[in-house]
């Protein structure tokens, strides 16, 4: 089953727009900004450096960097253009931050042209992640530094109680929607191949019990199940009420573990 974040821009236009509404609820959503502040605050840019957001999609989490490193300058790369355009629109008016449409496994960057990269929630959605890293090692400076942060799917969780269909929209999703759920316990061999250091590894629990943070979960499955004859819309209609209903009840419980791995390139 293919990953739609994999390639975006063969999705279906309805498709995109949940995708990227996804993105933007995430990035912004409270129980997410501990995980991503988690690792800016390990972050030093000189003045003037360059920060490369890898895979940056709508660019929620590059506008936090822009907004917390004013001095350095941002760049969000994106290989989606839909992606890409989207990121622009909502750019604002940082004067630090800039998007390009590219590869994340071919950028458009001289060697050692960069002092940080971020690979955020991207390399659960390649089917080969080491390219990428090997990439983001290439722009490095000496002595740079690469963080990756992704979740580990494997663990995705939205349900009561056995069967319910809640947690079945999550595993579907999971099942559909990310390449490899896995992907949390191959970091650190990733990283040592590229030839880099692990200087810091940790987990942080994303626990979503109101608001609209893991509605996506439930969007995407249904939304696939309708296109593919699984079920009615008025099944995926009822799905996504009933998501709404336990966040207003106050028995919505979505559960998500994030690894954060920063590494570092060596020294001259």
């Amino acid at each position: 089953m293919s990953d739609p974040f994999a390639d975006v821009d063969a999705a279906s236009p309805e498709f995109i727009e949940i995708m990227a509404t996804a993105l933007e609820v995430r990035a912004a959503d409270p129980s997410m900004l501990p995980v991503i502040d988690g690792y800016l605050d390990r972050l030093a840019p000189p003045d003037g450096g360059l920060i490369v957001d890898i895979g940056c999609g709508t660019g929620g989490v590059t506008r936090r960097i822009a907004d917390r490193f004013g001095r350095a300058n941002v760049l969000g790369v994106e290989p989606s253009a839909a992606l890409t355009g989207k990121a622009w629109s909502l750019a604002g008016d940082y004067p630090n931050l800039k998007f390009q449409n590219g590869d994340g496994a071919a950028l458009d960057l001289a060697d050692g042209s960069a002092d940080i990269a971020i690979l955020h929630t991207v390399l659960s959605h390649v089917a080969d992640p080491s390219p990428l890293v090997t990439e983001a090692t290439r722009i490095l400076r000496p002595g740079g530094t690469l963080v990756v942060c992704d979740a580990d799917f494997s663990k995705a969780a939205l349900g009561l109680a056995p069967g319910d269909p809640l947690d079945s929209c999550a595993r579907a999703f999971v099942a559909g929607s990310v390449t490899d759920a896995w992907l949390a316990g191959k970091l650190k061999p990733l990283a040592q191949a590229a030839g880099l250091t692990v200087a810091h590894f940790d987990t942080a629990i994303r626990v979503v019990t109101d608001g609209i943070g893991n509605l996506v979960w439930v969007r995407m499955a249904a939304a696939r199940f309708v296109t593919e004859g699984v079920i009615g819309q008025p099944l995926a209609d009822a799905l996504e009420a009933e998501y709404h209903r336990r966040a207003e009840a106050g028995t919505l419980y979505g559960f998500l573990p994030f690894v954060t791995m920063i590494a570092m390139k060596a020294e001259r």
